[in-house]
């Protein structure tokens, strides 16, 4: 398995501590996930997940890359887009053009976010 925790948490960090810190466009970005996550945080928080387990299955090999203020895993089908404010992510189907489960399966808005799990927690 691969360590994409590793490359996701030191990229959120630098974003977190010193992006934020120097450009109004991403201290923007940052205060709306920080908004989003007070927001739906309890709901996510119903679907923690591994984000090495995520990206093997949906994104092997790649190392990502920031995109404002999500960090991008980019797969054959799918990409792998997480909140580098908040923690949670997402799992874009290229294919069918939507977001969706940990299965694959297509998911309303509620059903495709899930929580990042620390690096105790994996």
């Amino acid at each position: 398995m691969s360590d994409y925790k590793s490359a996701y948490s030191e990229a959120s960090q630098y974003y977190v501590e010193i992006t934020t810190s120097t450009s109004d466009r991403d201290k923007a970005r940052f205060d709306r996930s920080k908004r989003r996550e007070a927001q739906w945080n309890d709901e996510w928080k119903k679907n923690p997940v591994n984000l090495n387990e995520i990206c093997d299955r949906f994104a092997p090999g790649d190392s990502g890359r920031k995109e404002g203020v999500k960090f991008v895993f980019e797969g054959i089908q799918y990409t792998v887009k997480v909140d580098m404010a908040s923690g949670y992510l997402r799992i874009w189907d290229k294919r069918a053009k939507r977001y969706v489960k940990v299965d694959g399966s297509p998911g309303d808005n509620r059903s495709t976010h899930f929580k990042v799990l620390r690096r105790e927690g994996m």
